[in-house]
Order: structure tokens, then sequence, then C-alpha cells
């Protein structure tokens, strides 16, 4: 059963809203690069990354701390009234508008911050995860969580809704939005505040039957999870338990519907950032998967030309079944396409039927060809110095181009319905499968987890 619940959550007083707007709210911290961590923390004195993904300073003694510093932050701002945590418990409904970042179109994705019931990761799980994380997000958030005690970033999920009319009635019943807030990323937010009644015991009981998809921040599902098993043993030693239907049962999760148009899914371009072999020898250990055509980039047409070229490419092939991928190499003028042999493909269902929604994916099969034609282990994988992913082509190629890292794979994107596929068979996708955009901002509302206080009950109609 899924179960949905309204919070208290904390939020920046309305005057800070309507004196910095945008400037308080960041990006998700694992989508930002050095450059950007530090842009962000310059943009505003109060902007949610000095909690989320606080400064590095000299003599630090770790990469994690900062995590004292936020939390010390966090008080400070509490105390000062910057944050404020709301009197009445309530779901946030946020409208986003946002600008396709390849068609140019503009779009609107209707959703809602609340609390959703932990489930541990099973096939009868109503809440599925659908994508490998990383071991380093892991520790890091859960080491962040346990010095601030909150839950800063919400996971993102999805689910089942075909006529799009769950979150939709919310809206109409929301009335006008108590906050209007624009990002410098050009991203737009209208927020409302939805209290507590009997119309959000209608959406508790729309949703109880459901299946809630993650989208996003399984790491940060994972480490609510690890978060409340470690806090219910050192309850136990102490003799203590939590309170009933407690805040460490729940985490803050951003959902919408999978019928809603603004809900979209770009490719994760993976990018090698060192292999110790030469131009020659990567081709060359590529040629058994795959047929390699080689282009040179345009000279008169410029980049932009040369990018959109390569993605209806990708496109076009990937709507016949095939299997395809984009090369750019360190150093060279030429890029690569690259098409998967049908006998690699086979190859690959054979040894593993029972996963067969898994071994058909892009993302799958390139995992496969660094392991077997490039030498990468399953460890490299896992290693955010041995390989790092880009949403958009232009930022990968760049990477590749000008930033010294070595090797550039352009995909097409995974399919809503490949992501269902694999989740209802119980299987998880390689890491970095996804990138659903544009990404939940943070800093619009988090959640404090106090084990002693109980979430509040909404019975279904």
């Amino acid at each position: 059963m899924v179960k949905i619940a309204p919070f208290r959550g904390v939020v920046y007083k309305k005057s800070a809203f309507e004196e910095a707007g945008g400037l308080l709210l960041a990006p998700p911290y694992d989508v930002v690069s050095r450059a950007q961590r530090q842009a962000v923390l310059d943009s505003h004195p109060y902007n949610f990354m000095h909690l989320d993904l606080g400064p590095v300073m000299p003599g630090d003694a770790d990469h994690m701390s900062w995590h004292d510093r936020s939390a010390s932050t966090l008080i400070a701002w509490m105390n000062s009234g910057v944050l404020v945590r709301r009197e009445q418990p309530s779901v946030v409904m946020m409208d986003t508008d946002w600008v396709h970042p390849v068609t140019g179109r503009r779009m609107t994705r209707h959703g809602m911050l609340c609390l959703i019931k932990l489930e541990p990761p099973s096939r009868e799980a109503r809440i599925k995860p659908h994508e490998k994380t990383f071991s380093f997000h892991k520790e890091e958030r859960l080491d962040l969580m346990e010095k601030t005690r909150c839950q800063l970033s919400p996971v993102f999920g999805f689910f089942p809704d075909p006529e799009d009319k769950i979150i939709r009635k919310m809206y109409d019943l929301a009335g006008d939005p108590d906050l209007t807030v624009a990002e410098p990323s050009g991203l737009s937010h209208q927020i409302s505040f939805l209290q507590a009644n009997s119309h959000l015991a209608e959406l508790v009981g729309a949703l109880a039957d459901s299946t809630v998809y993650l989208a996003d921040g399984h790491h940060r599902y994972e480490t609510a999870l690890n978060y409340r098993a470690r806090v219910l043993a050192e309850l136990a030693r102490n003799g203590q338990e939590p309170a009933p239907n407690s805040a460490l049962d729940y985490v803050l999760i951003y959902l919408c519907s999978m019928a809603d148009q603004g809900l979209c899914v770009l490719p994760t371009h993976r990018v090698l950032r060192k292999i110790d072999l030469s131009d020659e020898e990567i081709l060359a250990a590529l040629e058994p998967f795959a047929q390699i055509k080689t282009f040179p980039w345009s000279k008169e047409d410029g980049d932009a030309s040369a990018l959109a070229g390569l993605a209806r490419k990708l496109r076009r092939d990937d709507s016949k079944g095939l299997t395809v991928y984009g090369l750019s190499l360190k150093g060279s003028d030429k890029y690569y396409f690259l098409k998967i042999r049908e006998l690699v493909k086979h190859k690959l269902a054979r040894a593993r039927p029972e996963e067969a929604a898994l071994a058909s994916l892009d993302v799958s099969i390139l995992n496969v060809v660094f392991k077997e034609a490039l030498g990468l282990t399953e460890a490299d994988l896992d290693d955010p110095v041995c390989i790092d992913y880009f949403s958009e082509t232009a930022a990968a190629l760049e990477a590749v181009r000008n930033n010294g890292d070595r090797a550039a794979f352009i995909l097409n994107h995974t399919s809503l319905v490949e992501i269902l596929k694999v989740t209802e068979e119980g299987l998880c996708m390689p890491r970095k499968s996804t990138y659903f955009y544009p990404k939940v901002s943070s800093g619009v509302v988090f959640n404090l987890v106090n084990p002693m206080e109980s979430v509040p009950e909404i019975s279904n109609p």
C-alpha cells in the first residue's frame, strides 16, 4: 500500500522569497559541477546549497567536513527566522514551467511534495526503484542526514494515472499560488500549500493502491532507509522506541502523474575520464562489438549543426530497433557512429534470459562493451574518477574536446515503457540510466526528521 502524508515542512520566510526569488533555490547537489557549485554558493548568502552542498574550506579534514558547517548553518538560519517551520501539516503543490533543451518547446510539469512511507525494496513493494546507486553518494548523504537530522532534498517519483486526474484535481482545489518563484536557470515555479482536509483524504485514497516508480533520488531513498535503521538501533540500545507512525518511517518525495505532459526523460551520456589506450586501440577493441562509421565535424556549419545531425541519426536508428551510440575521442576532429552488432545483442539476451527487459537496454549493452572491449570493471563503473555522466550532449563533448577527458559515448534516452518493464520484473537498471528533466529544485521545502514526532495520518475516504 502506498501511504502518503502531509507534513510541517521547513521553508524560507515569504519575505526572503519576495526579496531574493529564485536565488534561494538550488539544483539538486548531484548534478552540480565544481564550478557550478561555487557559482551557486556565491549567488546569495542564503542559497540552499549552503545546506545541501556547502563550501569546501582550507584545512577541512576530508570531503565531508562541510556537513558540520551545514548543520550549524541550518540552526542559525532557523534561529534568525530566515527559515521557518510551518504550523500546519500540508502538501506542497508545485507547477514548474521550463523549456525543453532539445525541442525548445515551453512545458509545464504538475507535481506535489509530500511524505511517503518507506518500504524496503522488494519485488512486491509498491515503491519501485529502477536503477543502481553509487556507494559514495549513499555514504555522503547518510553522514549529512545524521548531522542535520533532515531530508534536505526530495526523492522524485511518478505514478500511473492515465487520465491525469489525481494531481490536476488538487491544483484546482489549491486556488491561486502562495508563491511564484523564477530561477536564473529559466525554471519558474508556482507553489501552493494545501492543508489537510477531505480533498487531501481523496488524494490519499486514490494513491493507496497505486505504484510509485522512483525517477530520481534512489540514493536519497536508500539513505532514508539506512538512517531509519541506524536511529532505531540507537533508540533500542537506550531502551527507547520511536513515536507511533514516526517521522523516521517517511521520506520527502515529489510526485507527478505518468501522464503529465511535462514529465520528460533525457539520455545520460557516458564520459570515460581515463583509458590507457590510443584512438586506434579503442576503435580496434570496439570493432568486434559494433559497426563503426567515421564522420568529420562540420567546420562550415559549426558544432550545433553537427550535434543536431548526430542526434537525428541516433533517434532515427533507435526508432528502427537498432542499438546505436555516438563516440568522440580526445583530440580528434572526427566523431564516430557505433551500431551494435546483432550477434552481440543475441549473445547478451541468451546469457540473461531471465533479465530480457534489462539486457536489451542501451545502457546495459554499453556496460558490457565497456567491460569486455575496454577492460573496465564493475568497480570502475561505480567510481566517479573513472566515469562521468552528462545529460547534455554538448557538455559531454566539451569534457572530451577541451577538458581533457578521454572518450564521450552519446546515447538515446531510456523510455518510460522500458523503465516500467524493468521495474515490474523486479530488476534494476545500471547507474544513471535515466535523466528526468527538469530536476526538482532544492530549497522549496524540506523535512525535519524527529523519531519522536508522529506524522499525521489521513484516513482514506
